[in-house]
């Protein structure tokens, strides 16, 4: 897309007293981003004049260092007011805006935002050095600030900035370095607390929302899902202000009893040709419409022709309908046609799939584990799950529909073309490929990562294949990650097309699945084309299928860590050991292990739903 902004342009802005154009900008470099997430950062900037040439990462630091400045000019100019509409658009940018500062030298901007800090006086009354202080500080805070921000005063003095700045950075994508880590999973706790509180989501941002409640699941703290219950509290409030109350499923007992076959409905949140929802969960859905009529519910464009084979009928959801209108054509279809069965094979993924999860449309709703957490919903009556991946069942708060471990197999990938064969590889030099959403990049698992990296007798390269994200959040993982492991031995690739990444991760010598929450299709990707890695397992669902996996594959026990120093010696032993690793891939590829994660009984899942379909008929017969 054709862009005017300009690092020049902008600076001219902040510092030329132009809020709004400035503003007007970074909402412009925002619409770029999102158009294409990976511009080259140096396309938007003046090459320097300086001799020698500097190199790109100095020339990237650059860029990071005039943006960040440029911002805390811009906040840090109080001849101006801060309004609620030029507030209402910097939100907008929020989340870049955090990421630049992140990924700029100092990290943060304490040193502008530390003006705006409230004093508490000892009655309690809130004093604000400036009358939009609060509104600086909601823009100007991100995850890596050192601040002693008092949420609670910034609260009293103005609420709806205050929690908003609070959803975004507890919610954020990229977990950052070990104290943005430990800032997020605080906010948990008194968001949930706070969240519990409010009446309604008039003034909430949905995106940051959303972000928070997927997110969540990537903390530490053993109740990272708490705070659930809380958001669904206020989702189930605006459903019912919406006018979207549940269905009564026992006052259409007898039309579900007097059908031929029951009907399954099927919400979906991403069910394209070559999404992992797809890969996982497709081919039991295929095999329930033998018991079915499968009908499934999402936007046209969340589904591929492959998708729309696996069901009865699919239903789109116009584009010009709106949020409430999507909810109200789902509950109408429910409403009228009365489904036996609520089924969503991922929930979190979506503001569709959040509030769905908190309506009751069938006497049965279950949940896939696409995004693999509990949801703490009261609608959401059973969990679907592999049995060898549950783990501790006190994660849940649902109950736990225990599919055989041979009950869900996948689909392989349909974009899986010819692999190439291996480049030949950096003699001496031990490739360590990490496939990883930059939310699983967890401060933990990069210190894992340093000590491999220390230990190691064989020198070591981290090569992390991301999804997510864009070019601006990549700088700052690239920072942390810097700062992390100390050696420069780490590259940070951008999100490649499936068979870039898969020839990518064939030119490794081994791959590390991250942890606290690991991988499922990055595994099978990884044994696809033979790569031996390292797992760590744990009591959480999404710690759970990593081993489980790597057992189904029958891969040695050492492989599968239950502690983060087993990891990092099993990493270290399996980068060492040059004929232990080529003995492992060539097994994995004669005895063609990733075949076992596609064998398997799809039909099982649908045998299971209808037991369960009979056993809810006859309470309300």
């Amino acid at each position: 897309m054709s862009s005017s902004f300009s690092v020049e342009r902008f600076e001219s802005c902040c510092h030329g007293a132009k809020p709004d154009e400035a503003i007007a900008q970074l909402s412009e470099l925002n619409a770029v981003l999102r158009e294409q997430p990976f511009t080259d950062p140096l396309t938007l900037m003046a090459p320097s004049g300086a001799w020698p040439r500097p190199s790109r990462e100095a020339s990237l630091e650059r860029f990071t260092a005039r943006m960040a400045a440029a911002i805390t000019g811009l906040l840090g100019n109080t001849e101006f007011t801060l309004t609620e509409a030029q507030l209402a658009r910097l939100s907008g940018s929020r989340s870049l805006i955090q990421h630049l500062l992140g990924a700029a030298p100092l990290k943060n901007a304490d040193h502008v935002a530390r003006r705006y800090l409230p004093a508490v006086a000892e009655d309690g009354t809130v004093q604000l050095p400036f009358p939009d202080a609060v509104k600086r500080l909601s823009i100007l805070c991100n995850s890596e600030t050192q601040l002693p921000l008092d949420y609670p005063a910034c609260m009293r003095a103005d609420p709806v900035p205050t929690l908003n700045l609070a959803i975004a950075t507890a919610g954020e994508m990229l977990p950052g370095s070990a104290d943005a880590h430990r800032n997020r999973e605080t906010l948990l706790d008194w968001l949930d607390r706070t969240l519990d509180e409010q009446s309604d989501l008039r003034d909430i941002e949905m995106k940051g929302l959303l972000e928070l409640y997927m997110h969540c699941t990537y903390a530490e703290i053993e109740h990272r899902h708490a705070i659930k219950r809380s958001i669904n509290k206020l989702v189930r409030k605006a459903l019912a202000s919406s006018g979207l109350a549940d269905l009564n499923p026992d006052l259409t007992a007898p039309q579900r009893a007097s059908r031929a076959r029951p009907l399954m409905l099927v919400v979906l949140e991403a069910f394209t040709d070559g999404h992992s929802i797809m890969r996982t969960h497709s081919r039991t859905l295929l095999a329930a419409r033998a018991h079915f009529d499968i009908v499934a519910m999402c936007r046209a464009d969340a589904i591929g022709t492959l998708g729309r084979e696996v069901f009865t009928r699919v239903i789109d959801l116009p584009d010009d309908l709106g949020f409430v209108g999507e909810l109200t054509a789902i509950r109408e279809f429910a409403e009228a046609e009365c489904p036996d069965v609520l089924y969503m094979p991922s929930v979190g993924m979506s503001l569709l799939s959040i509030f769905v999860s908190n309506m009751r449309l069938a006497p049965l709703q279950i949940a896939g584990l696409g995004h693999p957490a509990t949801t703490h919903s009261e609608c959401i009556d059973y969990v679907s799950v592999e049995d060898d991946y549950v783990g501790d069942p006190a994660c849940f708060s649902e109950a736990l529909l225990r599919l055989p471990k041979d009950g869900q197999p996948y689909r392989p990938s349909a974009l899986m073309e010819a692999i190439a064969p291996r480049k030949k590889k950096v003699a001496g030099r031990v490739n360590i490929g990490i496939a990883a959403s930059l939310m699983k990049l967890s401060p933990s698992f990069l210190e894992a990562c340093r000590q491999i990296s220390a230990r190691s007798k064989a020198p070591v390269h981290f090569h992390f294949l991301t999804s997510g994200g864009n070019a601006v959040t990549l700088l700052h993982l690239a920072k942390v990650a810097g700062q992390a492991m100390v050696k420069k031995n780490g590259t940070v690739m951008p999100t490649q097309s499936y068979m870039d990444y898969v020839n990518y991760l064939n030119d490794m010598d081994m791959f590390l699945s991250p942890f606290p929450f690991g991988n499922t299709n990055g595994i099978v990707d990884a044994f696809s084309v033979g790569l031996p890695g390292i797992c760590k397992t744990g009591r959480e669902v999404f710690e759970r299928i990593d081993g489980a996996m790597f057992m189904r594959a029958y891969m040695p026990g050492w492989m599968v860590a239950e502690t983060a120093e087993e990891y990092i010696e099993a990493a270290v032993r399996l980068a060492n050991n040059h004929d232990e690793r080529e003995s492992l891939r060539r097994y994995m590829l004669e005895k063609n292990v990733v075949q076992r994660f596609f064998e398997g009984r799809p039909e099982v899942f649908g045998e299971m739903v209808l037991d369960l379909v009979k056993e809810q008929r006859l309470k309300t017969a």
